[in-house]
Order: C-alpha cells, then structure tokens, then sequence
C-alpha cells in the first residue's frame, strides 16, 4: 500500500474544508460505543479539538473500526489512484459512510475545527490511532 505523497497547504486546507463540512452534513440518530482505549481520559487532541478551545471537553472517541476507517481512508476511498483535484472529495465521501457512531461524528466535527494546523491534525490521527489500539495511521502523511 502506498502512503500518500505530501499534499500542499491548499490541498490540506481542501481537506479541512470537506471535511467539516462532511462532519456538518452527518447526522444519524444510532449510536455506537466507543471503541476500547487506552484508558486514560482523552486529551484535546484525541477529541480532535484544541485545548481551551469551545466545546473542549465534549469527549468525541472513533470506535475501532472508524479509526481503522479514517487512518486508512486515502487507501480505502480510491483517493490513491484518482486524480488530485478528486482526492479531498473521495476521502471526505468515504468518511461519511464510513463513520456512523454519533461520537464518530462529533470527532470528525472537531478533527475539522483544526483547520489548518498540520501539527494538531497529526496529533490527533496519531492519538485516535493509539486510542484505538493501531499501530499507525497512514493518513498523518497527508499532513506531514
């Protein structure tokens, strides 16, 4: 599997865009419970939301699943093999059937309040990987 090449800051910024509004546009009434963690109370990067920042201690966890689906989306959603000015769209439309848990949701929402921090958006793939038990997240190349 390849991991996706570096994107530019307009690219990344896309991203950010499509997927808030892709966590904007989601809205499920099921639920599903989150996915079994480390533990330890989630920090401001495993919520996808800064530290301080509105809503902050909204607790936003990915089950298992969902953050296998996340960290693997550029692979999952075609993005890999499509062309660039495709690959936002891809992976925000992936996500949106990927993720249905509400929690999911609400961490989608967050992760896309980051904009465009790069270093934030790596810390809390990194985070919601760890939490979910992962090894890696192939999507911080995106950021990287």
């Amino acid at each position: 599997m390849d991991a996706p090449g570096p994107v530019g800051h307009a690219a990344g910024v896309r991203l950010a865009v499509a997927l808030a509004v892709l966590a904007a546009a989601c809205q499920t009434g099921t639920s599903s419970p989150p996915g079994t963690g480390s533990g330890r109370p989630p920090s401001a990067a495993t919520t996808g939301q800064p530290a301080g920042a509105p809503g902050a201690a909204v607790v936003a966890m990915l089950t298992k699943d969902e953050a296998a689906d996340l960290c693997n989306a550029y692979e999952r959603s075609g993005a890999a093999t499509d062309s660039p000015d495709n690959r936002d769209y891809l992976v925000a439309n992936y996500l949106a059937k990927a993720v249905k848990s509400e929690t999911g949701h609400a961490w989608l929402i967050n992760f896309a309040r980051l904009g465009a921090d790069k270093a934030a958006r790596i810390d809390a793939l990194n985070r919601a990987a760890k939490d979910a038990g992962l090894t890696s997240c192939p999507l911080v190349a995106m950021w990287q």
